[in-house]
């Protein structure tokens, strides 16, 4: 690791660039069961144009929180800490604020810090699902006016709000369509994912457009993104499968959860 640290040193000065090893961090990842056996006292040290780094239990890597067994309960943690500061104001406002004017409060300063990079975290266990879910909860609360243990069901359908489980797949599929049927979207991740039938775009409606679930024998790539996104992708109606551009396929899939979400008004 250090030969390959120093000759990314090495290749950024010949090219003019610039590292800052004071914000590169080191972690191990692993599964619990090997973190455990980890001498960490007879570690060699990890050098960055030689400056030694420090070894982190938690690093951050463009806003989202990487603990060593991937458990992400640290990141879970962090994003309630981020929705309470940035509520902490508005609440002082709640009692003078239209409906109106906190649900686009709630919309544009709350819901962006549950939605951020929602896509990476797609093995979240229900504890944590649940976790996130009291905090839609809360941004619904504020909203409303509501006691702290009032029923928010209701209000969130008065609000057209998916459930946090439903939000978050309808934020991984959009990704996926992008993938599938963005001609920009780069070949090497297009590569993981293959048809069953034609893969064609303009002969999509000869098909069911399903697509085909990689071989798999762990349940870390079972529940990586490209395993999880296919078998969501796969239990859609034909319909919102076969929806030809992002915008139609977002208002489908909107409409599809909905009617899950509320079967008694579908």
């Amino acid at each position: 690791m250090n030969d390959d640290l120093e000759n990314i040193a090495n290749w950024s000065k010949d090219f003019g660039l610039q590292i800052n090893p004071a914000k590169s961090q080191v972690i191990i990842i692993g599964s619990p069961f090997f973190i455990s056996r980890v001498k960490w006292a007879q570690l060699p040290g990890v050098y960055l144009d030689g400056v030694a780094l420090a070894l982190n239990k938690t690093v951050k890597n463009l806003g989202v929180f990487f603990d060593q067994t991937f458990s992400w309960g640290h990141h879970v943690k962090e994003i309630s800490r981020k929705l309470y500061a940035a509520s902490f104001t508005l609440k002082r406002l709640s009692n003078f604020l239209p409906i109106c004017t906190k649900t686009m409060l709630a919309q544009s300063l709350l819901l962006p810090i549950l939605d951020y990079a929602d896509s990476c975290s797609t093995d979240l266990n229900e504890e944590l699902l649940d976790k996130i879910e009291r905090l839609q909860n809360f941004c619904i609360r504020f909203i409303f006016g509501l006691r702290k243990y009032d029923h928010v069901s209701k209000f969130r359908r008065q609000l057209g709000w998916l459930p946090i489980r439903f939000r978050r797949h309808a934020h991984l599929l959009q990704l996926l369509y992008s993938i599938l049927f963005n001609p920009k979207t780069p070949s090497y991740l297009k590569s993981h994912f293959k048809f069953l039938g034609p893969s064609n775009y303009m002969l999509r409606s000869s098909n069911r457009c399903l697509l085909e679930i990689p071989s798999h024998t762990s349940s870390f790539l079972g529940n990586s993104f490209t395993i999880s996104a296919i078998k969501l992708w796969n239990t859609l109606p034909d319909s919102v499968r076969l929806a030809t551009s992002l915008s139609s396929f977002k208002t489908l899939l909107y409409n599809h959860y909905l009617t899950l979400s509320y079967p008694d008004q579908s």
